[in-house]
Parts: C-alpha cells; structure tokens; sequence
C-alpha cells in the first residue's frame, strides 16, 4: 500500500512539472532575444542529472537478480533508453515549436490507448468496459481541451506539428512498456544504476552526435548564453526530476498509472494559459477538461475504490 501511495504521488509530481517544464522550454524557443540552446543540446542538458550518481551507482555491480535473463547487462539496455527519450522529447519540442502547447499535449495522450493496448497484450491488463471508454474520453477531452485551429497560412506547420506529436507518443509508450517489460519492478538502488547510465550514455554517445549533426548542417550548435542560461539550467532540473518520477512510476504502480495520470496534463496546460498568457479557454475546452478529469477516473478505475465504500455505508445505514 505504501509502495502505492508513492507512486500515485510520484505521478502527480510529474504531471505537474511537466507542464511547467514545457512551458520553460516554449519560451526559451520562442524568445526573440535569442541566447536559449539549440533544441537538441538542449535536450542533452535535460538528461546529464544522472551523473550526480555516477560516484557511487553508474560503476556498481549490475543487480544480482533482474526480472528476467533478458534483462542482464543493464548499461546496455541503458543506452537504448537513452536514444528513445531522446527521439520522443525531440519529437515533442519540435511540435511545441510549431502548434500550441495544448495542442501538443493533446495529440500526445494517444498514448493512453497504446500504452493500453500494448499493457493488455503484455502484462495481462484486464479489458474492461471503464477502461475502454475511459480511453476514448481521454482522446476526445484532450483534443477539445487544446481548442487549436490552424490559421490559414499554417496547414503545413500545423500538420507537421500534429505528426510530430504522435511520434512523440509512439517513442513515450515504447519507453514506458519497454522497460516494464524488461526489468519489472526493482529496487531505488536499480533506479539510480539505470539512470546514472543513461546520463552516462547522454554524455559519451549523444552529445557526439549532436556535434556531428552540427557539423552535418543539420541543426547548428548554439549553447545558451544571458538570461537564458539560468532558464536552461532551470530546465535541465525539471527534467532530470521527472525523467526520474516516470521510472519510478513504472517500477511501482500499474502499467496504466502513468498514461492515466499524464492526461491531466491537458486541463493544467489550459489552465498555464490562461495564467501566463491570458487565454481564456471556450466551452468546448473546458468540456474537454471535464472529460479528461473522467477518463482518468475511469483508467484508474477510482470509482471502484469509492463507490464500494459508499454502498457499504449506505448497506450499514439501512441495517440499524
């Protein structure tokens, strides 16, 4: 139970500092003053707080006892991971840069119904009714909730920004069922192991090959400078926190605990909106908001820890 409670306090966390985290890096790629970080090294910077472990775990010993045969030569797989959290969050920055934050959010929640699908085929998730239309209400509330339409000059920024987000989703399920799959639930020590690796690997393979790219003309190189600076840093932070939070809630809660608590990143990216840039949301938006506050509901199958209560009582109440 305690175990439980962790993880559902973890996924809260991370809900939240990923909203916060997005709307850091929109800004900083969208300031006109310039002196934010290329995207992809922005990225490299988001992924080395691992390497305040490296002392004491990324050397240790490998776990003396994984979930399974395959799941043997942790730094190996390690760096793996670290290519597809790279590719989804490049993925994810880069519709950011073309399409509303909201509107990003919202086509990322697809992975929901991957996570779902890949979870009953794998790890013997119950199909249920809820669940299955819980899904569907968190893909029609996210795309209410962001309210975006294209302007009339935009359909190809607005397609591409559409493209990526799904991508995006695609690399988020198979980070998240991937290492469910391969290593199942492990220790904090086993966390910190894995995550100093793959801050290891960020700096031993990926920062190389951001520089190759640069050389290649393919993204040129910029690191930050001026006030910038500090917000990268700033970024850098969140990031690692909550590359963190989503290990942890795949280690110790359900395969569908992640994906169901993320949605509520769509009603708190239109509530950053309307805080930070003015944007008042339309009915449709907040029937979307609602709509997402329901599936989550119904994912996580919450109503079936409250509503039993509530019948007990009510059973109670009719016996005296």
């Amino acid at each position: 139970m305690r175990t439980d409670v962790w993880a559902y306090g973890a996924a809260l966390g991370s809900c939240v500092l990923f909203c916060l985290n997005g709307e850091l890096l929109q800004a900083l790629q969208r300031n006109g003053e310039g002196g934010h970080a290329s995207p992809l090294l922005n990225l490299v910077f988001c992924h080395l707080g691992g390497l305040l472990l490296v002392p004491h775990f990324g050397c240790a010993k490998e776990p003396k006892e994984p979930s399974a045969k395959r799941a043997a030569h942790v730094e190996l797989w390690a760096l793996l991971f670290a290519l597809v959290l790279m590719g989804y969050n490049y993925a994810w920055l880069s519709s950011a840069a073309l399409v509303e934050l909201s509107l990003t959010n919202a086509v990322f929640q697809t992975s929901v119904a991957l996570v779902y699908i890949c979870s009953v085929q794998l790890f013997g998730e119950a199909v249920s009714g809820d669940r299955v239309v819980g899904v569907v209400l968190a893909l029609t509330g996210s795309f209410l909730a962001s309210g975006t339409k294209p302007g009339p000059d935009s359909h190809f920024a607005h397609l591409g920004g559409l493209f990526l987000a799904l991508l995006a989703a695609v690399g988020y399920t198979a980070y998240q069922v991937l290492f469910r799959w391969l290593f199942g639930k492990q220790s904090a020590a086993f966390l910190a192991h894995f995550f100093a690796w793959v801050s290891l690997w960020h700096l031993l393979v990926i920062l190389p090959g951001v520089c190759l790219a640069h050389l290649a003309g393919l993204e040129n190189l910029q690191l930050p400078h001026g006030r910038a600076a500090l917000g990268t840093l700033v970024s850098a932070l969140l990031a690692s926190a909550v590359n963190v939070l989503y290990l942890c809630i795949v280690m110790w809660g359900s395969p569908m605990l992640l994906p169901g608590t993320s949605a509520l990143s769509v009603p708190l990216t239109v509530f950053l909106d309307l805080a930070l840039h003015q944007k008042q949301p339309e009915l449709q938006e907040l029937l979307g908001q609602l709509l997402v506050l329901v599936s989550v509901v119904l994912i996580m199958q919450l109503h079936k820890v409250v509503l039993p209560s509530s019948f007990n009582l009510k059973g109670e109440l009719m016996s005296l």
